[in-house]
């Protein structure tokens, strides 16, 4: 791994994601190991076959999701980087006033 130039802390996680790019109708399994409101670190298998852009699926559904950069690469993990934009707070919906 390259020497640590991330912008924010990571907290290590071991949660199950899967990997997707345009033009292709295959996911590629992965296990997230540590993450930032940044980025994150990915453990697969075949660390070559992933594009340097790509949609990370967060959920089992596909909903959460992130479009994300390949910053590094190593034998088995690559180092991401979310694009922007970044998912804002859910913002509490105003108070429907009738007329």
């Amino acid at each position: 791994m390259p020497a640590d130039n991330r912008k924010g802390s990571r907290r290590y996680v071991a949660h199950g994601a899967r990997i997707t790019w345009e033009g292709s109708a295959d996911l590629t399994d992965c296990r997230m190991a540590d993450v930032s409101a940044f980025g994150a670190r990915l453990e697969l298998k075949d660390v070559e076959a992933i594009p340097e852009q790509f949609i990370l699926l967060l959920s089992h559904d596909g909903r959460l999701r992130r479009q994300c950069k390949v910053v590094w690469r190593s034998k088995d993990a690559i180092g991401i980087e979310f694009k922007p934009p970044f998912p804002t707070k859910i913002k509490k919906a105003s108070a429907i006033t009738s007329v």
